[in-house]
Order: structure tokens, then sequence, then C-alpha cells
């Protein structure tokens, strides 16, 4: 007979100094990531979304995707492939309000377009009990935390909840960090590199952009693994948000 057991899960007081200090001393958004990931799994959560919102006047387009892991992959289609970052009422209301707040204790504006109702009817079919988080950073760069929990909602305290959103808060100012940090004085992104970059930003799959361009898929690979190498990160999201904070994009 076996003797092993499911991990207890951690409350977010035990774990709130020893992320922060992790945060903190990150030098890589590859890590932070993951830090990010370990966190929300120890508190029990088994899907996690954080967009990142552009700043305010800003002319980059509306917030990207950085981490989704665990939600049905029809919903994430879904949300993604329509871009409802813009069309979905509870993120300006959770960034509004500055706190963190259950799912089904968030409010919804009385008067919703159809495309709003339908996209909040068609998710609440598909998620359990989870929390929405705001987080702020520099210069209006909000970012948008989600968490599903699944059928059991945990019962979790005031103080706690606060807790878990100064988590969130703390690695949203520190990813605005380092997607600031200067490239060193000899790397600079090709023409194309920030073209393809530009797309990605815009929201658009490797196969899309390379219709675009009239290029293969496989030479925007080439430019997008390019790109990590001189920026430094992991993935195509990162890649477009980092050259955009850094002025390397143009926005259309």
């Amino acid at each position: 007979m076996s003797n092993s057991r499911t991990p207890a899960r951690s409350r977010p007081d035990e774990l709130l100094n020893d992320f922060k200090i992790a945060v903190f001393a990150c030098r890589k958004i590859a890590h932070l990531n993951l830090l990010c990931l370990r966190f929300a799994s120890r508190i029990g959560a088994n899907a996690i979304a954080y967009h990142h919102l552009p700043s305010i006047g800003s002319s980059e387009p509306i917030g990207l995707n950085v981490i989704c892991v665990g939600f049905p992959a029809d919903l994430v289609s879904h949300f993604e492939g329509n871009r409802l970052v813009q069309i979905d009422p509870t993120i300006q209301e959770v960034l509004s309000g500055g706190k963190a707040l259950w799912w089904d204790d968030t409010a919804t504006p009385k008067k919703m377009s159809k495309a709003e109702r339908e996209y909040l009817e068609f998710a609440a079919s598909k998620v359990g009990a989870g929390l929405h988080l705001p987080a702020y950073g520099p210069n209006g760069r909000q970012g948008y935390v989600s968490m599903g929990f699944g059928a059991q909602k945990p019962d979790f305290s005031e103080a706690e909840m606060a807790n878990i959103q100064l988590c969130g808060q703390v690695a949203h100012q520190q990813y605005c960090q380092l997607l600031e940090e200067p490239l060193n004085s000899n790397v600079r992104l090709s023409p194309r590199e920030r073209e393809v970059l530009s797309w990605v930003a815009e929201g658009k799959s490797n196969g899309v952009i390379a219709d675009i361009l009239q290029v293969s898929e496989t030479s925007i690979i080439t430019y997008l693994e390019r790109a990590f190498r001189k920026l430094d990160v992991d993935n195509r999201v990162t890649a477009a948000l980092r050259a955009s904070s850094l002025g390397e994009l143009r926005h259309r």
C-alpha cells in the first residue's frame, strides 16, 4: 500500500516573505514566471493567467497574455482569438476597484453589450471558483491576474486575500522592471525582427505573420529565435513586450 499523500496547500501568509525575496532577487523573466506558477500551485490554484496591459498614453495594442496555464483550451482559444481582454467588463471593474475579488463577487455593469454578456456567460460555464487580482506598475502600466481553484472555493481570510494580491503586485512590478532592462550597447534588433515582433504585439500567430510578410513560417521562427537571444527572453509575447518597452517597435 502506498503511503504517498497529496501535499497540503500552503497558506498565503506562509509564503509571502519568501516569495517577495525571491521575486526581488530575480533577474530573468522566465525565472519570474516560474516563481509565480509555483506560488499559485502552492496556494491551491490549478490555473493562472497574467495579462500585461499598456501604459497610460501608450500606442501599444491592448494587453497581451504573458502566462496562461490550466484554463480550458476552448476558453483560452475563444478569449485570445477574439482579443476579449477588450471585451471582458470584469477586468476594468477589478482594476478600478483596486482589490482582489472572487469571480462570483465581482460586480458586472448594469448595461453590457451583447458581446460582453455572451463572453461572461461562456466563461462562467467553463470555470469554477477563482480570483481576480489587479496590479499596478510604472507609468500606469497595469496588470491583471486571474487564478482558478476548480470546484472548491478556498476559505481565504481578507488578510490572506490581501497577501495574495500583494504577491501579484510584487511580481508585476518586477516584471515591468525586467522588461525595461537596457540591452547591451552592441545589441540591436534587425528591421525584420522588429517587424515580426510588432505583429506579435498585435496578437498575430506565426502562421498569420508569415502570410502577411510572404515568407515561410520557419523564417518567422528564425527571426523570433534571434530576437529571443538579443532580448534575453524565452517566448514571443515577452519578446514583443520587452522590445516595445525599449522603444524598438512601431505600433499600428
